[in-house]
């Protein structure tokens, strides 16, 4: 298999570029194969060691201090990193009509992996089909959570746009949405793969599976020439255990709501957008939070009640307009907000000791043909402190960090 999948890209690509169509019949609508991706070469330096994932690629927050006998910080040491792990391929597929709609398909990956130890891997990014009729559409597979809004995110050089201010999920899912003129409303529900919640045995998809409900959201966008709002909610249901750590089966759930608000404005030098997410356990999103055991429901079979540790993100991005060169601004903030309840036993999260980040990242872009360089400078600060029982954090200290990335793309 390893052997296969270098000549299945190569096949992509050469197909791409002969522009090749083909149908079983002259009466059928042909299928039409579009080829499409980027080499990415990045230089990264930080200022200290940092929070972060796929060797280094995708930076979270900067990492707590961690003094030796002398009273040094061991974490106060910089490092760089050259990667080019984040260079992407798809492919497009339009063909015959079904169901009298039009009918299209739509594959992408990367080279990241799907988690520490994997990386130079081959990994699935999106890989979907969609039925689109006059007004409504109808999307099955694996495609970005319905917090990441594709018309609503930070353009930034460094891969990952933005976490975690922004979310970062791609779920198997099924969609239908509907246009109502300028007004989408969406339906979702969907599973989880590689971006999956925290929980006992780690980072897993068991934990939404074994609840028997899926993950489900409503959407809603209004969108007008050079203006677009909207906002989405959604529910979903974990079983953390479906067996006590005494040997008694469970089945307790936790149960947690997201949402968010956000808004691109098209003006006539800059592009403008915001967003704000509120998460009752973010961990799936790659965001702060995450939830804990709290009521003690039966000491005996150590059956618990669990409690969400909540969390709210913003954040607001600049982006002058332009063909060659172009200026951005990422300004994000987050902050946890703790448990209603009292954490009693185990947690699990993100940036649980922590009680506020935010993020200062001017960039910088330069497109010359079919190549991209690009300057960013990420200025990172976390509040690190001590949580209570309730998972709020005090006596906080700022640690900051300076990420300066280098980036040359190719596109194809």
């Amino acid at each position: 298999m390893k052997t296969l999948k270098p000549i299945i890209v190569i096949c992509l690509i050469v197909l791409s570029a002969a522009k090749v169509s083909f149908s079983n019949s002259n009466d059928e609508k042909p299928f039409k194969l579009d080829v499409y991706g980027f080499v990415n070469y990045e230089m990264i330096f930080d200022t200290r060691q940092v929070v972060s994932a796929r060797e280094g690629a995708v930076i979270l927050f900067p990492a707590n201090e961690k003094l030796d006998a002398d009273g040094n910080d061991i974490n106060a040491t910089p490092s760089f990193n050259f990667i080019v792990l984040s260079s992407r391929f798809g492919a497009r597929i339009t063909g015959p009509d079904a169901f009298g709609a039009k009918a299209s398909a739509h594959f992408e990956g990367d080279l990241l992996g799907t988690k520490a130890g994997l990386n130079a891997l081959a990994r699935l990014r999106h890989a979907y089909i969609r039925l689109k009729w006059e007004k409504s559409e109808l999307m099955a597979g694996q495609n970005w959570h319905p917090i990441f809004v594709g018309a609503c995110f930070p353009n930034t050089v460094t891969f990952a746009g933005g976490v975690p201010y922004h979310a970062l999920n791609r779920s198997p899912q099924i969609k239908f949405a509907y246009d109502f003129g300028p007004l989408n409303l969406a339906a979702f529900a969907l599973s989880h793969n590689d971006f999956a919640s925290l929980g006992p045995a780690g980072a897993s998809s068991d934990y939404v599976r074994n609840s028997f409900q899926p993950e489900v959201y409503l959407q809603t966008i209004f969108k007008k020439e050079k203006f677009l709002v909207g906002a989405t909610g959604g529910y979903q249901l974990l079983s953390p255990r479906i067996e006590t750590t005494t040997g008694y089966k469970t089945t307790e759930k936790m149960q947690s709501l997201q949402a968010n608000v956000f808004t691109t404005i098209q003006l006539p030098y800059f592009v403008f957008k915001t967003q704000a997410t509120y998460s009752e356990n973010a961990s799936h999103l790659v965001m702060l939070g995450g939830y804990g055991e709290s009521t003690l429901l039966d000491a005996d079979r150590q059956i618990y009640s669990y409690s969400g540790i909540r969390s709210l993100s913003t954040w607001v991005d600049f982006e002058t307009k332009g063909s060659k060169f172009k200026r951005g601004l990422l300004v994000g903030y987050a902050k946890n907000y703790g448990s209603d309840e009292e954490i009693t036993a185990s947690a699990w999260g993100r940036g649980l000791n922590i009680n506020e980040i935010y993020r200062i990242s001017p960039r910088f872009v330069y497109n010359s043909g079919k190549t991209q360089f690009g300057l960013e400078f990420i200025y990172d600060v976390a509040g690190y402190g001590t949580p209570d029982s309730y998972y709020r954090v005090t006596n906080t200290k700022n640690i900051s960090n300076l990420r300066t990335v280098l980036s040359l793309k190719y596109f194809f």
